[in-house]
């Protein structure tokens, strides 16, 4: 994976930026430059936030990055940002990620969502800045879907942690979640389709964002990758809310490939 772009979405309203500690410390491993993005509603917070950018600006150029800012104003910050990494072209894009009840889930889209459903890029969820000291990504795939998306999905899944375990010195883990006795996926098959050891295979019933999450927790990862097809209605949204119940039951990093934003 070629990482040259990492764009930062700044959050002017909280006083701590995982997101852009993490992008940091992955531009020093990579060199990639980056851009720090905010959107505020009104011009009375446009001042603040662009006082925040120089800030941080000054503290990655202090670093030796390459470094460009950009602030808008607009009341959808999430639809706004999909458009700007767009035009930055960007490789990665990180974003600050804070828990949300079920409920909060449950009844309206939140920005997490539009953010994942429009991403042009994959998009680092970080829940709090660390260092990544056990060198471990768990991917999530579903190699049983008989749906054509989801194939392509998983093959991008495991293509997207094979490399980017590999630029990062990191080991690849896979995880796969099952609900029929019958229909159980095997690990052998799997290890030799995702190029690993078959004891890096976590073959689990359950439900998959629990699955995961067990997985996760056991195996003390630092990441965990999913993907999601960006559907449109019911569909899409019970994809969304797969990912986002992830990212409310994990302390790990998330990396979040989006279908069809690869596909424009």
């Amino acid at each position: 994976m070629k990482v040259e772009s990492l764009f930062v979405i700044i959050d002017p309203t909280q006083r701590a930026q995982p997101a852009f500690n993490r992008a940091v410390s992955s531009a020093g491993e990579t060199g990639a430059a980056l851009h720090l993005y905010a959107c505020v509603a009104t011009p009375e917070a446009a001042a603040e936030a662009q006082t925040l950018l120089d800030s941080l600006q000054r503290e990655a150029l202090g670093s030796h990055a390459q470094v460009t800012v950009e602030l808008e104003q607009g009341a959808d910050w999430a639809v706004q940002a999909v458009a700007a990494a767009k035009r930055f072209g960007a490789s990665m894009i990180f974003k600050n990620s804070f828990d949300h009840s079920l409920v909060q889930r449950e009844r309206e889209k939140t920005s997490d969502w539009t953010l994942l459903r429009g991403a042009p890029c994959p998009v680092l969820l970080v829940k709090d800045f660390h260092n990544w000291e056990q060198r471990r990504v768990l991917a999530a795939i579903n190699p049983l879907s008989p749906d054509a998306d989801h194939a392509r999905l998983n093959d991008a899944i495991i293509e997207f942690t094979v490399n980017l375990a590999s630029g990062y010195g990191s080991e690849a883990h896979f995880v796969t979640a099952f609900s029929d006795l019958n229909h159980q996926p095997q690990s052998a098959e799997l290890a030799l389709r995702c190029g690993t050891p078959e004891q890096q295979i976590h073959v689990r019933r359950g439900k998959p964002a629990e699955v995961i999450r067990d997985v996760g927790q056991e195996l003390n990862v630092d990441l965990i990758v999913v993907g999601t097809v960006a559907r449109d209605g019911i569909k899409g949204r019970v994809v969304g809310n797969t990912s986002e119940r992830l990212l409310d039951q994990t302390h790990s990093d998330v990396m979040v490939l989006n279908l069809a934003g690869r596909a424009r």
